[in-house]
């Protein structure tokens, strides 16, 4: 036991320190002097999103950037007609264009495929990538190519959940600031070499994806098309990475409503993890361990009621770095009403870290209606 709580004293120095780190990094967060307006590709995979869809599209064609842009969506063989809803705007709008997938090809995940399509079928100089179930706002390509100042060769934004008419539940909560924990250390760790991204909310320069060898490079990865991708465009093509925390440029998508959907989503983001490059492994690996060992420590302190000084004091330290950074990003995100449940999400988060990190060390991942034989799998119907 006492070599348990030793350990769990060095993890949770390592894992404030880093928290730390991001809680300053913060501080260099500013934004973009850019005011070139370069053409613009946005590209979307999408697979049985016809619920979404439309209102996603609606919001990509309201844009009030001033220079030319262009929206391809690659249908991803869908089986409840989002087709044919994107079809149905492109006869609309002259700028939103279609391209169907009919086929895969042997080694490749579908939805790198897809959007491995779409840039090829694109022409801006900048792309931009968002998913099909994500709302932007009119200032989001004008916002996000602000930042493309001489030298950045990648820009990341921040994803958040809304319901709009519906009165936010204690599980919304949960996942809204659950999410947002992962942007905040997400922009605070870019200055620092911790490099991750979302693909719901992300934008690069073409050649900067020429030059990393682009999706094709981890085609047969289930995960990664955002932060993966971005770790290689950072170490090959040499160019600076930003965080955008301008609000014309955060993207909204809905909340899981069920508790299944939440952790397959997760799962698959957890599956990742090996692949990441060294620093982000090790953050990963330091979180994973310190959540275990933690959770293990408490609960042999309280079956044998002795012991509870070390365990708490840990607890009581990684929360209150990570309170820090959560109200640091939040005061300058506008985000701090959310605040209010971080004693249950603290106590949530330790069962939680475990969890995600054992399910994503193997097994059949599940997105869309596929199962996937592991993180490089072929996907079938997940029916079968």
């Amino acid at each position: 036991m006492l070599g348990l709580s030793i350990l769990l004293v060095v993890l949770t120095i390592l894992y404030a320190g880093a928290v730390w780190l991001f809680t300053a990094g913060w501080n260099r967060l500013s934004g973009g002097a850019n005011r070139r307006q370069p053409p613009v590709s946005v590209v979307l995979a999408a697979r049985n999103e016809i619920g979404s869809i439309e209102t996603c599209l609606r919001s990509l064609v309201r844009q009030c950037y001033r220079g030319r842009y262009e929206i391809i969506v690659a249908d991803d063989q869908s089986t409840d007609g989002t087709d044919r809803a994107v079809a149905r705007m492109a006869e609309k709008q002259s700028g939103v264009k279609l391209l169907r997938m009919t086929s895969l090809p042997p080694g490749w995940a579908p939805k790198k495929y897809a959007l491995s399509e779409a840039i090829a079928a694109s022409d801006g100089e900048i792309i931009l990538t968002t998913d099909a179930d994500c709302i932007v706002p009119p200032t989001w390509i004008e916002g996000m190519v602000r930042h493309f100042e001489p030298g950045v060769d990648v820009v990341a934004g921040p994803v958040t959940l809304d319901d709009p008419g519906r009165r936010p539940t204690l599980w919304t909560r949960l996942q809204t600031l659950e999410l947002f924990s992962l942007f905040a250390a997400a922009a605070g760790g870019i200055n620092h070499g911790i490099i991750t991204a979302s693909g719901g909310n992300l934008a690069y320069r073409r050649e900067a994806y020429r030059r990393s060898g682009g999706l094709k490079a981890i085609r047969g990865l289930v995960s990664g098309d955002d932060d993966l991708l971005v770790q290689r465009m950072v170490s090959t093509a040499g160019g600076a990475l930003r965080f955008s925390i301008d609000p014309g440029t955060v993207v909204n998508t809905r909340p899981h409503a069920r508790l299944a959907d939440f952790f397959h989503q997760r799962r698959r983001w957890a599956s990742k993890a090996i692949h990441q490059q060294p620093r982000n492994l090790l953050f990963l690996l330091v979180t994973f361990l310190l959540n275990l060992f933690l959770g293990t420590v408490l609960i042999a302190a309280l079956i044998s009621g002795r012991g509870l000084i070390v365990p708490l004091v840990c607890l009581a330290t990684k929360a209150a770095f990570e309170l820090f950074l959560l109200t640091r990003a939040a005061r300058r995100m506008n985000f701090r009403g959310w605040l209010s449940i971080f004693p249950l999400w603290e106590l949530v988060h330790i069962p939680y870290i475990i969890l995600m990190g054992l399910a994503g060390g193997g097994g059949d991942l599940r997105w869309k209606g596929r199962r996937f034989s592991g993180q490089r799998g072929i996907a079938t119907d997940a029916r079968s």
